[in-house]
């Protein structure tokens, strides 16, 4: 029996965003079954900036995990992939984790260097994917992002892996959740999944399995289009310390 295709979409929150440690990073750890997880991160979108990085070793210790980085803006240094054959280490990954920053750029880097067909391969092959913000909407049909600077919130087309749409940083501004639903009314946007900070969805083969929260989160909101008019309805959420307190 192959292993279940699964994606943890991240409204905003975890190591790029919160000072201490948080729930939903530790929650990745848990998600890969493995004692020590091996997981790389990719922080394409913010230009691969030291600080992200830094703090990506930081959440996932070597005590804890074996982590490692796949930059394309940065010199080779200890823990970083090749650039030269990288797919074959990343093919290896327990979980990918997928910085924020400008999702824009970073898709137009990624099918430059083919790892959007790499990325495809590693979800198909079992990789828990994972990433906030642009790492979140980026693994959908499409997704409302600010990466057009200047011009507000727009559609984007993204890598597909899941069906829809996605939005994230949900709660953060007025003016997002009226650009989305917008967009969805117009029909510049499918039916999307608006993720708030502090929350995160678990996909598994395509389908969404369960939205988590932690700290002040509200969790996710699905925004369809009815009868010409967007409709938002939330989405059954838990937060991460219920779950964990089930037996």
């Amino acid at each position: 029996m192959s292993a279940a295709k699964r994606i943890l979409a991240i409204g905003g929150g975890g190591f790029l965003m919160e000072d201490a440690p948080s729930p939903i990073d530790r929650f990745i750890v848990e998600l890969t079954g493995q004692a020590r997880p091996r997981i790389c991160y990719i922080g394409t979108a913010n230009g691969d900036m030291p600080d992200g990085i830094e703090k990506f070793y930081a959440a996932y210790p070597a005590q804890r995990c074996e982590p490692s980085h796949l930059a394309f803006f940065r010199k080779p240094m200890p823990g970083s992939l090749p650039l030269a054959g990288y797919e074959p280490h990343l093919a290896a990954q327990d979980a990918i984790f997928v910085a924020g920053g400008n999702s824009r750029s970073a898709l137009g880097v990624w099918r430059e260097w083919g790892l959007d067909q790499a990325l495809a391969r590693a979800y198909e092959a079992g990789t828990l994917l994972c990433g906030m913000s642009a790492g979140a909407l980026c693994w959908f049909e499409a997704g409302l992002t600010d990466s057009f600077w200047g011009a507000g919130d727009q559609p984007l087309r993204c890598l597909g892996l899941l069906p829809g749409g996605c939005a994230v940083h949900y709660g953060a501004a007025a003016q997002r959740r009226e650009r989305l639903h917008a967009a969805v009314q117009s029909g510049a946007l499918p039916a999307t999944i608006a993720i708030d900070d502090g929350s995160a969805a678990l996909y598994e083969d395509g389908a969404l399995a369960r939205v988590v929260r932690w700290g002040s989160g509200r969790g996710a909101f699905a925004v369809s289009a009815l009868q010409g008019r967007a409709v938002e309805v939330a989405h059954p959420s838990t937060s991460i310390d219920e779950l964990r307190a089930q037996p």
